[in-house]
């Protein structure tokens, strides 16, 4: 089993990895196209699309991640590479109970992933990790995606990714939707 876990985990990190390299999908409206400073037109609060909320403080994919750094204030951890899909940096700033990943545009980065890390952080909708796959469906309703080990829900410019094992949830994503 814990064998399996660590496959998993593995093959998730490679994933995010992948997709941070890949940048933001061509239709993702939220996202700003390479080369543009401008700040996308969907905000964190904007209606029809996910956002998480941590305190106060809503974010979002595609927000201005200095916006949410004067809210969220200094991370425990941060880490900082040469962007593959970008002229800049990507950034990852680890909170307690969350991960936010940022792409360069320009001499601003935004948010391309928030990734919930343990209990102590859940979707606005009530999800957590460790909830239950029926517990999911109960918020958010039948999955769009038809993989058994995970669940998707794309709402607006976000998409939102369960990752099941042993049909509770081990890991939840907020994504562009492409």
């Amino acid at each position: 089993m814990k064998r399996n876990l660590f496959a998993l985990l593995l093959c998730l990190v490679l994933a995010v990895s992948l997709a941070a390299c890949g940048g933001p999908a061509g239709s993702n409206t939220d996202a700003p196209s390479s080369g543009s400073t401008q700040q996308p037109d969907d905000g964190p609060s904007a209606p029809g699309s996910y956002t998480f909320k941590t305190g106060g403080t809503e974010v979002a994919v595609g927000q201005d991640m200095a916006d949410a750094l004067s809210a969220l204030g200094d991370p425990n951890e941060y880490f900082e590479a040469e962007s593959c899909a970008f002229e800049g940096l990507d950034k990852t700033y680890t909170y307690s109970g969350f991960v936010i990943t940022t792409y360069p545009d320009g001499d601003k980065d935004f948010i391309n992933s928030i990734r919930l890390t343990d209990d102590s952080a859940s979707t606005q909708e009530g999800a957590y990790i460790g909830c239950t796959a029926d517990q999911v469906k109960d918020l958010y309703g039948e999955s769009q995606g038809d993989l058994p080990t995970s669940l998707s829900y794309t709402k607006g410019g976000t998409t939102l990714n369960f990752i099941l094992e042993n049909d509770a949830v081990i890991s939840i994503e907020y994504l562009p939707a492409e």
